[in-house]
């Protein structure tokens, strides 16, 4: 009788703690499963090359011109060569996905010059997409998308 309790307690110990093991397995497989998702400010650092521009759902410009690209430095800083040199400093609000870059080149009359993108990124993909103003006259530019291909990872300094 006693052979057989102490078999039974070692048979049901047996099974708890393979239980136990098999929960934690689970447990890890399901962490390894749910993806963080990188935040944006991980993801723009690096060289950026145009590869469309967009008006609503028409394709204005397809690789409209080799030349036109944008970096942004860890140190928060960035460089735009579109048709003229532009740099500045940027920062991005990760909840609205708002990128603004605040250029030291283009110096508003009235305080600081401060540009707002709506940005998405989807691989090698960059989309930007400026706010529209708060005024009532509506730009061009507000309906315009920019795609940009990653060129670089990081920072290569292309205009130090």
């Amino acid at each position: 009788m006693f052979f057989n309790r102490k078999v039974l307690t070692i048979a049901l110990v047996s099974s708890m703690t393979f239980t136990a093991g098999m929960a934690q397995d689970n447990k890890a497989t399901a962490n390894q499963n749910k993806r963080i998702p990188d935040k944006n400010i991980e993801l723009i650092v690096g060289s950026w090359k145009i590869q469309t521009i967009m008006s609503g759902k028409t394709e204005v410009a397809k690789n409209p011109t080799s030349g036109q690209w944008i970096e942004f430095r860890e140190d928060g800083k960035y460089v735009n060569k579109a048709t003229a040199l532009d740099s500045g400093s940027y920062r991005l609000n990760e909840n609205s996905s708002t990128l603004y870059l605040e250029s030291v080149v283009k110096p508003k009359q009235e305080g600081r010059n401060v540009s707002e993108f709506v940005i998405g990124f989807e691989g090698d993909l960059m989309t930007m997409q400026q706010r529209e103003k708060k005024s009532n006259k509506k730009s061009h530019t507000d309906s315009m998308k920019y795609i940009y291909v990653r060129i670089a990872d990081g920072s290569n300094h292309l205009n130090n």
